[in-house]
């Protein structure tokens, strides 16, 4: 009648639905890196920056403002509609709300998204905070990152929902 300790503790992943692996979240974020930073770097080159050029303080600041403003953009409206980005796509992976294994609504897409550009965006520890937020999902039971304990979503393998098995 009642659950054994164990199955309480035991973190729940909505019906039909199987964690995405590590190496997919990891090869699908690389993959929306590129997506989002090649098109910036077209546009500074585009608008006369040359290899050539001497990088100073305030041309690598409104780099970073600009990858950024076009990544936030770019995850928000994405998982938000389709709950998925491009690499995610390529890597067979979506993102579902904890809950229920919904697509995300436009608030938590924002929170995903910004929060590890947010902390990534902190000069000299950026990198480094970034790398935390995504890292936490190796010890998460629920392979959550912090940005995905914020916004209340799970990344999973791209799939039918099936009916689980009784």
């Amino acid at each position: 009648m009642f659950p054994s300790g164990d199955e309480v503790a035991r973190p729940a992943v909505p019906a039909g639905l199987t964690l995405a692996p590590i190496g997919r979240r990891v090869g699908g974020l690389l993959t929306d890196q590129v997506l989002v930073a090649l098109p910036v770097a077209l546009v500074v080159v585009a608008l006369g920056y040359k290899p050539s050029d001497t990088v100073t303080t305030d041309s690598l600041l409104v780099f970073n403002i600009a990858v950024t403003a076009v990544a936030l953009v770019y995850e928000t409206v994405m998982i938000a509609l389709l709950g998925r980005t491009v690499g995610k796509i390529v890597l067979g992976t979506r993102v579902v709300r904890l809950g229920d294994g919904s697509r995300p609504d436009w608030y938590e897409s924002g929170i995903r998204a910004l929060v590890p550009l947010s902390l990534g965006a902190i000069p000299r520890i950026g990198v480094f905070l970034a790398v935390f937020v995504y890292s936490m999902a190796l010890w998460n039971p629920l392979r959550q990152g912090l940005h995905d304990k914020a916004a209340g979503t799970l990344v999973v393998r791209n799939g039918l929902v099936t009916e689980p098995v009784a």
